[in-house]
């Protein structure tokens, strides 16, 4: 007769195994549970940049730059323009000391090239005060003007033209063509000589069309969607600026060549040139995130991308185990959630009216200054953007100043004196008075005696003269 069947003990070791087991399925379920979390909460903003009609990746952002027709792109014109120019860099100056100097060895630095004795290419310095060139410098100018005519020609084509594209491929993020913002400076120097040349010649038309070009070849930058696109822009702008207070400080010229300034300046006021660069920045950026996702940078190159950072601000470098972990622990994605986050942060800043794009900017600085060192590509990826939107509103300051100066004297020409207050302008000169980008008031006027001066009070908020923005006008 059988009996019950023996129980077998239980075997400790395998019910061990079988714990350590489930555990080790529970952390990898949690593990995905995580990685899936975090994959889903970056898709989620993506997804709101795109509902926001804004491209998030560099091929979607290559597309939002739209490509003019074929036969409208002024970037062509330009292109041909630059081309044409002649530097002078292969002509030997002919040199004489100046009078008195009898040992040309004891002069310092004589030039060695015919560009070398150029105001504004050169070594030469203009006149103080926006005084008239030499008779020697205003032959010299003549002559690189007309070495250049074929330049200056295509610049005044393209200024023009409605519409600018240069030849970059915005899918190759940082590698995109560069060449033409640095072709662009020779050619604001050579509409500036330009300007001082047809001045000089009592030809106060040719000045304005010159100074127009100027603002134009500055605001061909506009649509490109780059930051260091748009800190050129505003760097150009700034030449161009310099042609218009040459101008009224120098020239009497009539109402419709006020007009015809005025209304150059207003298109450049008028471009989110900001907002553009910032979500072209969010989307280079987010490729180089995505690409170290998709396994394409290798660890090497990621160690020095992410120390490169903490080098140039004197911290320490983080450990090869960290920058090694840095994907499969999940902090890559942290890092790109943040970056998305804080980006867009900076984006909606910038479309809001100054002074409070600059409170808004600066918010978001504080939020960037205070992560964690492990959110390593955030941290160098936006460094000191908030000075970008300061910088904005200092360039909006100079137009809004050279705006209401055309203004002034459209009004003085009409009324054969200056007008009282800057409210005097409004609505026959000015639609309204502009406000001080820097605290939201209209910006101020003073007359003095041998002149008048329309500032804004700068970076400080105050008025103080320290660090005003100002466009003074010489009687």
């Amino acid at each position: 007769m059988n009996g019950p069947p023996a129980q077998v003990p239980p075997n400790p070791k395998a019910r061990r195994l079988k714990i350590v087991a489930l555990i080790f399925v529970g952390l990898i379920a949690l593990y995905s549970i995580y990685r899936y979390a975090l994959a889903r909460s970056i898709q989620t903003r993506i997804d709101a940049i795109h509902r926001a009609r804004f491209p998030a990746t560099g091929v979607e952002l290559d597309k939002w730059y739209v490509q003019p027709p074929a036969g409208e792109n002024a970037a062509d014109v330009y292109t041909q323009a630059f081309a044409h120019y002649d530097a002078w860099t292969n002509q030997d100056a002919h040199f004489s000391p100046p009078a008195g100097v009898n040992d040309r060895t004891k002069y310092v630095a004589p030039p060695k090239e015919k560009r070398d004795l150029l105001p504004i290419f050169g070594e030469a310095k203009l006149p103080p005060d926006y005084g008239p060139l030499s008779e020697e410098q205003e032959k010299l100018v003549a002559e690189y003007l007309a070495d250049n005519a074929k330049t200056l020609k295509l610049l005044h084509q393209a200024a023009s033209m409605k519409y600018c594209r240069y030849p970059v491929d915005l899918t190759k993020g940082v590698m995109a063509s560069s060449r033409h913002r640095g072709s662009l400076r020779p050619a604001e120097e050579l509409l500036e000589l330009e300007v001082i040349h047809a001045l000089d010649q009592k030809q106060q038309a040719q000045a304005v069309e010159s100074a127009v070009a100027a603002l134009a070849a500055a605001h061909s930058l506009s649509q490109e969607p780059l930051l260091i696109s748009y800190l050129f822009q505003v760097s150009y702008e700034g030449l161009a600026l310099e042609n218009i207070k040459r101008i009224v400080n120098t020239a009497s010229l009539t109402d419709s060549q006020l007009v015809q300034l005025s209304a150059a300046l207003q298109e450049s006021d008028n471009v989110p040139s900001l907002m553009r660069a910032l979500v072209g920045e969010r989307c280079i950026q987010g490729d180089v995130f995505q690409d170290i996702r998709r396994g394409k940078t290798a660890i090497k190159e990621l160690y020095t991308l992410v120390n490169s950072f903490h080098f140039a601000n004197d911290e320490p470098e983080l450990p090869i185990l960290l920058v090694a972990t840095y994907k499969i622990s999940g902090l890559l994605d942290l890092d790109y959630r943040t970056y998305l986050d804080s980006m867009d942060g900076f984006v909606v800043a910038s479309q809001f009216p100054p002074p409070q794009n600059m409170a808004a900017a600066q918010v978001m600085e504080t939020i960037v200054q205070r992560l964690p060192r492990r959110r390593v590509l955030s941290r160098s990826f936006m460094t000191a953007l908030d000075l970008a939107v300061v910088n904005a509103c200092r360039n909006a300051a100079q137009l809004r100043n050279a705006q209401v100066v055309l203004a002034i004297e459209r009004y003085r020409l009409a009324n054969n004196k200056l007008p009282d207050q800057l409210s005097d302008l409004a609505p026959t000169f000015l639609a309204s008075v502009p406000v001080d980008p820097f605290d939201g008031k209209p910006l101020r006027y003073k007359k003095l005696p041998d002149s008048y001066t329309v500032y804004s009070v700068g970076e400080n908020r105050k008025d103080d003269y320290t660090t005003d923005i100002a466009f003074t006008v010489e009687e």
